[in-house]
């Protein structure tokens, strides 16, 4: 059974007026997942699902946490029913992240993630279901969420796509490590990008739009919507992705790999939309990081570099769901790891943790 948790209450609440289109397009997406094969649950936290004896809750991590473990209770008491994905409806001002102790002495503070919801633990770091969110950037931004809702629903309609192809971009002080996990991953290694030489407004539009998964390990920074490349003998980063790069680009049925620190960031910066909003206004789902990522400047890949691979493996696998995706190459990560190391360091648990997936997980990618 596939879960979708929709807080109608509180996105009523938030949007006031605009709730109609949020409403309309949230049973649209609903609907087409049911047509297309997904067994659905949908359900309001706040109602509860009294058919199944689970109570209401309060829209925070714990509260959510305990009526999810409820819920699976519920379902497995009726012929063994499993959850097979979490998928949330609204961004963190109507459900928020869910928080995570943070083993790395950084700034970020606890990590905000949504593992939680998929009952992860910094002790048992492996989801019991993938969690997938369709967010907006706040309900200031009244149209996202009713887009977006839209393009999931179509993407239902649209069902398994073509592999196609992949396209990297990466700093080109990371070139080596970059191109050992694009190669790892049996992606040919023209279609690797490096910045610079390329720069923001240089990006060929139509052959991002061609790819299926787009690898971007580049580097985020706080005050900017842009992701940034970097000499390899120099410190200056310089803009190679912005959101005005996507202005008219369809990405429909795109999986968009960032390891970008902040990459999964939604608020806009100095009135500029994220760079994850307008990968997802255009059509793509998104896997990232909200807060600082680690990965190597050269090689041998760890930390996001690993996760990133595995993804890219996963990702082409026939027949797969994009929660399933994600899960395997998390599956395959710690695997990995304690094959190699025994164990997982500070950081490896924080990036098990830390990635978010925006997107309907769900949706069918091969």
């Amino acid at each position: 059974m596939h879960l979708a948790l929709t807080p109608r209450r509180q996105l009523r609440q938030s949007y006031g007026p605009a709730y109609a289109a949020v409403s309309a397009a949230l049973d649209e997406a609903l609907a087409a997942r049911i047509a297309a094969g997904v067994a659905t649950l949908a359900y309001d936290p706040e109602d509860g699902l009294p058919e199944l004896g689970v109570g209401p809750s309060l829209l925070t991590p714990a509260a959510l946490a305990t009526q999810l473990a409820a819920i699976e209770r519920a379902l497995a008491s009726r012929n063994g029913i499993i959850i097979e994905s979490l998928w949330i409806v609204g961004g963190p001002d109507t459900v928020p992240f869910g928080i995570a102790p943070n083993p790395m002495r950084d700034r970020d503070g606890p990590i905000l993630t949504d593992s939680v919801y998929g009952m992860a633990t910094a002790q048992d770091l492996l989801v019991h279901w993938p969690v997938g969110r369709t967010p907006d950037a706040g309900p200031a931004e009244q149209r996202a969420l009713a887009h977006l809702l839209s393009l999931t629903a179509a993407a239902h309609r649209a069902g398994r796509r073509p592999h196609g192809p992949a396209l990297g971009i990466s700093t080109a002080r990371w070139a080596t490590v970059s191109a050992e996990v694009f190669a790892a991953a049996g992606e040919p290694a023209e279609d690797l990008l490096l910045a610079p030489p390329l720069r923001e407004g240089m990006i060929d539009r139509q052959r991002l739009a061609g790819a299926r998964r787009i690898y971007c390990n580049l580097h985020g920074v706080i005050g900017s919507a842009a992701w940034y490349g970097q000499s390899p003998d120099d410190s200056e980063l310089i803009p190679a992705l912005r959101p005005a790069d996507l202005a008219g680009v369809q990405l429909d049925g795109s999986v968009v790999i960032t390891q970008a620190c902040f990459g999964a960031r939604l608020s806009t910066t100095h009135g500029e939309q994220s760079l994850a909003m307008a990968l997802l206004a255009a059509g793509a789902v998104l896997i990232g990081a909200i807060g600082l990522s680690y990965g190597a400047p050269d090689p041998p890949a760890s930390e996001s570099d690993l996760l990133a691979l595995q993804l890219l493996i996963a990702l082409r696998q026939p027949g797969r769901r994009l929660g399933e995706a994600v899960t395997e190459a998390h599956t395959a990560v710690l695997r990995d790891l304690l094959r190699r190391q025994g164990g997982l360091d500070d950081d490896d648990t924080k990036t098990l943790l830390e990635f978010v997936l925006y997107g309907d997980p769900a949706l069918p990618v091969s």
